[in-house]
């Protein structure tokens, strides 16, 4: 699987690529994605630094367009998505269905991806997501890789994409969740509540769990492995060196189990958990 890591800086841009990876996306502060402002590029112009860089290296830097866009807006999105094709972008990750559309009719170089966000569940979904001219799937978080394994295996030509879960996964439907805003405070789905007269946590997948989701995908098919946009770009950095280190396991050939077993061990001593507990 390749490797397609979030920036929201030149600088960051610069970093990942040295450190290897495949792949680049992000967003613009001025254009809607599903980010706060201040995790996307500020200005046009670094952007555009940052998507020729990616296209000097032979990389691929993809532009999010993943959130719902109404009225002038159409315009400006249309507008940065054109002047970014002419400086190479790779590809525009959309999430809803009229900007796909729109996007499609500007006859740009770069690619169509659809965003997960765009809740890709089935195989008519897919083959939707294909007439209106998209080469690449995200995959939502929620679906396991037997459930995806239809959609890896498309006959459709698409490839598709897949989060880290090695790292985290989300157990809440992307779109659909207010937990994030509920005391205007990043992610309270995260915290411990009392409850009961004891705490009480969202449940998260385990490591264990979580090291079958990376196998399972890599050999369900997936192409592309994609870590999520972080604040903290130490943290990205460091699940970024994660996900190779697993991928390495991976292309050794080892079995479900072996894999578990050493990648767990990994998760609790070298990954951002780990390193966080000390």
């Amino acid at each position: 699987m390749k490797t397609v890591v979030g920036v929201k800086t030149y600088a960051e841009a610069e970093t990942m690529l040295r450190l290897g990876a495949d792949e680049l996306y992000g967003g613009f502060a001025e254009v809607p994605n599903h980010r706060d402002e201040d995790q996307s590029f500020q200005t046009l112009a670094e952007l555009k630094a940052a998507v020729r860089l990616a296209k000097g290296g032979g990389k691929k830097f993809s532009f999010l367009v993943n959130q719902p866009c109404f009225g002038p807006k159409y315009a400006q999105v249309l507008d940065v998505a054109g002047e970014l094709d002419r400086e190479g972008l790779g590809a525009c990750v959309v999430r809803e269905l009229p900007m796909l559309e729109k996007l499609k009719a500007l006859k740009l170089r770069a690619k169509l991806t659809v965003s997960s966000l765009a809740l890709c569940f089935n195989l008519s979904a897919l083959r939707r997501f294909r007439e209106l001219g998209a080469s690449r799937v995200v995959l939502p978080f929620q679906l396991t890789p037997e459930e995806a394994a239809p959609l890896l295996k498309n006959r459709l030509g698409l490839e598709t994409e897949v989060f880290f879960h090695g790292d985290f996964c989300c157990v809440n439907v992307d779109p659909a969740c207010r937990l994030w805003s509920l005391k205007h405070v990043i992610q309270t789905c995260r915290y411990t509540y009392s409850c009961g007269g004891g705490g009480w946590k969202m449940p998260e997948a385990d490591a264990p769990e979580k090291m079958r989701s990376v196998y399972g995908f890599y050999h369900g098919g997936a192409g592309y492995l994609k870590m999520v946009r972080m604040e903290n770009f130490s943290d990205e950095i460091e699940v970024f060196k994660f996900a190779r280190m697993l991928t390495e396991l991976l292309k050794k050939g080892l079995g479900e189990e072996e894999f578990v077993r050493m990648g767990e061990k990994l998760y609790s001593t070298v990954s951002r958990h780990a390193w966080k507990k000390r």
